[in-house]
């Protein structure tokens, strides 16, 4: 164990004494106490560590992790019952993953393994609207609301913006390269018509554009076709 390590257990330790236990918290006592086995909390995961299992193992946010809660969108999120007459196929954005999650999907799927039903709408092919958020940045606002090209899935598009500078809309690219796979936090368009035609879900990536006024937002005209 490496001092800062040690130092890090000290100080969760230290808080332990001090503040009652509501969830487990990551401390020694919650580890024995709660069978805590998320990840061990102290060992962080990346694609390019070099431990030999990170390829199948998402990042974790530690702070999230040792406080028991998930990792938050940014607010604002456009609500199932905003859809009207013009756009009747909305229904809410999915709950938020990481990109981290989203590379263990796809590894899993390329080897014929199980994909939680959470993480499935990213891998789907076709049209598709996407919201991105820096998880502990954007709080008030998303940093992009998308649209995957062709056939690609959600999946796809964002590991262009995220590895692809030359596939990737250069701005998204910008404000994500330098962040960990775990930070990047990202929700899929839930569309009664999966298989839209893409004018069509063009005119729902316009629509929640001009609702929730991403961070990287500019205001077009959007037919409604």
């Amino acid at each position: 164990m490496s001092y800062l390590d040690e130092q890090l257990d000290a100080l969760v330790n230290e808080a332990a004494q001090t503040v009652a236990h509501r969830s487990p918290c990551g401390c020694a006592r919650c580890r024995r106490q709660q069978g805590f086995r998320a990840v061990e909390v102290r060992r962080r995961h990346f694609p390019s560590c070099g431990c030999g299992s990170c390829g199948d193992v998402a990042s974790f946010d530690e702070t999230a992790t040792r406080r028991g809660r998930t990792p938050r969108p940014a607010r604002g999120q456009t609500s199932m019952r905003a859809r009207g007459s013009q756009l009747p196929g909305w229904r809410g954005w999915t709950p938020p993953v990481s990109l981290a999650a989203i590379d263990a999907a796809r590894t899993a799927a390329s080897r014929g393994g199980h994909v939680d039903a959470l993480l499935r709408p990213f891998l789907a092919p076709g049209p598709q609207v996407y919201r991105i958020t820096r998880a502990g940045i954007d709080r008030d606002r998303p940093l992009s609301i998308g649209m995957t090209k062709g056939n690609n899935s959600i999946a796809q598009r964002i590991v262009e913006h995220y590895r692809q500078p030359s596939r990737a809309d250069p701005r998204v690219n910008t404000a994500i390269r330098n962040l960990q796979p775990g930070q990047i936090l990202v929700q899929a368009a839930r569309l009664t018509r999966q298989a839209m035609h893409p004018r069509r879900a063009r005119n729902y990536e316009g629509w929640l554009q001009d609702r929730e006024r991403p961070l990287l937002y500019r205001p077009q005209q959007h037919d409604i076709r």
